[in-house]
């Protein structure tokens, strides 16, 4: 099992439940191309599903995500 404690991050997201997808895409483009590690979609922040939280075995994969996926959830 991988530990997925290294970094939390929150990611708004405008289309809420209907965009998500194109996040996902995103990350498992970058964790193909070994550019991140594993990664984990979390829950929600609130009931309008503006932000979901995410998790991701290094705060230097977070900060990857973070900086790529910018918009891409938009």
């Amino acid at each position: 099992m991988t530990n997925l404690d290294g970094c939390e991050i929150t990611v708004p997201i405008v289309g809420g439940i209907f965009c998500v997808g194109r996040l996902a895409t995103k990350l498992k483009a970058l964790a193909d191309t070994e550019q991140i590690g594993p990664w984990h979609i979390g829950q929600w922040t609130d009931f309008k599903h503006t932000a979901i939280r995410m998790r991701f075995a290094s705060i230097a994969d977070g900060e990857r995500a973070k900086e790529t996926c910018t918009g891409a959830a938009n």
